[in-house]
């Protein structure tokens, strides 16, 4: 296996990293750094933590050293994939962001679909459900082994 995971993008995610740099680009030309730019440094230190080793429990691992690692948590409820997760960024006034992903077959974290999460609690199903569809169109190609 190798040290770090493949990271596939694959519904809206890749929205969300174009939305958070276009946000962060007009800060840096105003020359305020704000919460945009904050937002788009957390996510990037993250998603590192996240191809190294996506499982909730990283965070808690005394190899990374990040002041804000991230907050992953496994989804069992409201799906049946037993290899979803769910990593949340708390930017702010920019937003709860949600990001679903799956591990696949032990070497591929696919980034399935971003959300603002308005609610406490468990996810919804009506998020889960893109990120559920984008994962079956995926594995059309590329089935999960296990």
């Amino acid at each position: 296996m190798s040290d770090k995971f493949t990271i596939v993008y694959v519904g809206n995610v890749n929205e969300l990293e174009e939305h958070i740099l276009y946000k962060s680009e007009q800060e840096i030309r105003k020359g305020k750094l704000g919460l945009w730019c904050e937002t788009a440094d957390q996510y990037v230190r993250q998603l590192s933590i996240i191809g190294i080793n996506p499982y909730p429990e990283s965070a808690l691992d005394d190899t990374i050293a990040d002041n804000t690692p991230p907050m992953v948590k496994h989804i069992n409820k409201n799906t049946e994939y037993e290899n979803f997760y769910r990593w949340g960024i708390q930017g702010g006034r920019t937003g709860n962001h949600r990001i679903i992903y799956a591990i696949l077959n032990f070497h591929k974290v696919i980034l399935l679909h971003h959300f603002h999460k308005r609610y406490n609690g468990l996810i919804k199903r009506r998020d889960l459900v893109p990120a559920e569809s984008n994962y079956e169109d995926y594995c059309l190609d590329d089935p999960n082994l296990y």
